[in-house]
């Protein structure tokens, strides 16, 4: 499993605009994935990254959310 730390170091330090983020890498149930995107946009606004446009896809085995951000 992947730190979300590293995530959210990511999120709001790096020059990318796009993201591809498989959530269930992130979280052990996957049937949870809504506080975890809430969470992460939570820390997201209070470090003034602005989500432009988001879509999350969930499947059997898998939860994607894909972002659009400005820092």
């Amino acid at each position: 499993m992947k730190h979300q730390e590293d995530l959210i170091y990511e999120l709001i330090f790096s020059n990318m605009e796009d993201y591809e983020i498989i959530v269930s890498d992130y979280i052990d149930d996957i049937y949870k994935y809504d506080r975890f995107i809430k969470k992460m946009k939570s820390v997201l606004k209070k470090s003034n990254v602005s989500i432009l446009k988001e879509s999350v896809e969930v499947t059997i085995n898998q939860v994607k959310w894909n972002l659009k951000v400005k820092k």
